[in-house]
């Protein structure tokens, strides 16, 4: 299959890209860079939905301010802003019906997603109010503890999720919005299951039992997010891939091994590429000192995606399967909880 052919034939759902970039570009004065650089090239690359982390706990996410609340909101401005101004290229999905059913050439939908919950500012009236204005998806923590639970930098608490992390699990269920586990510890993982009945996602976390990182899920996890008809995006992040540097197979050995674990209906594409970001904070390393974060060899950004289908053919993946890879679980999922 042929990349071309691929994006033609199949929606591509991308399911983890932050903000980053364009505020990035933005810093450097560059006009539109949502309209004019980054949609077209995720259209380009074949991608029809991106989950857009367009705040969350990461200082970089909060303009390197430490103002959640507030940049979440110009955050988000921004954004509607530019799509106001594409033409029709760019779209907000808000409902099951926005989710699209077949490739649309030349547009891409946007789910707007929150990586962590220091925006809300521990008040559900500010979950409410950015439901309002479109976001309807939300990852309760990014790597440190926030006002919903700890993140999986804080796994040496064995913290799990606050009186107000079950509480916004309860108003995100009441909503419609996803529930999305990732950088969650593992004590957070069950008691967000605890909470709610229904589907959740781990958007971008590969499997332990390949590579032990602490953005990795055990087998008892993978297993339990399936059993919830929920789905586990890969991460595309080399250091929690492989240690010494990582390849395209690397990454398709978690892929491969969650689905035979699993089933094919219950995995898709995480991703959160780094290549475009810009430079990070130091407040957004673990140690705040300057670290690198390697590519992986052969799949460094999302045009590069053709070399992933191309390793799953070889290792007898279906076209069917790799259509339910690609986008059509991650369909399956939004059109189930929104």
């Amino acid at each position: 299959m042929e990349a071309a052919e691929m994006h033609d034939k199949f929606i591509i759902v991308e399911g983890h890209r932050d903000v980053y970039e364009l505020l990035y570009r933005r810093s450097l004065a560059e006009e539109n860079p949502l309209r004019n650089a980054i949609a077209p090239r995720l259209i380009r690359d074949g991608v029809n939905v991106c989950v857009y982390a367009i705040c969350g706990d990461s200082y970089a996410h909060s303009q390197n301010t430490g103002r959640y609340l507030e940049t979440a909101f110009e955050n988000i401005d921004i954004f509607l802003e530019e799509m106001a101004q594409s033409d029709g290229m760019i779209s907000l999905i808000r409902t099951k019906a926005d989710v699209p059913d077949r490739v649309r050439p030349g547009k891409i939908s946007f789910l707007l997603h929150f990586e962590g919950g220091k925006p809300l500012n521990g008040d559900l009236a500010h979950l409410r109010n950015f439901h309002r204005l479109g976001l309807r998806s939300i990852q309760l923590t990014w790597n440190r503890r926030d006002e919903l639970g700890d993140g999986v930098w804080e796994e040496r608490t064995q913290g799990g999720l606050t009186r107000f992390g079950v509480a916004a699990i309860k108003e995100l269920n009441r909503l419609n919005m996803v529930i999305d586990l990732a950088h969650l510890t593992r004590a957070g993982f069950y008691d967000a299951l605890e909470a709610t009945g229904g589907p959740v996602i781990v958007s971008h976390a590969n499997a332990n039992s390949v590579y032990k990182s602490p953005r990795g899920l055990d087998d008892e996890q993978i297993k339990a997010i399936a059993a919830r008809k929920g789905l586990v995006g890969i991460l595309a992040i080399g250091r929690n891939v492989k240690a010494g540097g990582a390849d395209v197979e690397d990454l398709a050995d978690h892929l491969t091994y969650m689905a035979d674990l699993a089933g094919i209906d219950f995995v898709g594409l995480g991703l959160d590429f780094t290549k475009y970001d810009g430079p990070r904070p130091l407040e957004d390393r673990p140690d705040r000192r300057p670290t690198e974060t390697p590519l992986i060899k052969r799949f460094d950004e999302v045009e590069d995606l053709y070399n992933l289908v191309e390793v799953l053919q070889k290792r007898g993946f279906k076209e069917a399967d790799i259509a339910q890879i690609l986008g059509e679980n991650y369909l399956r999922v939004l059109r189930q909880i929104l």
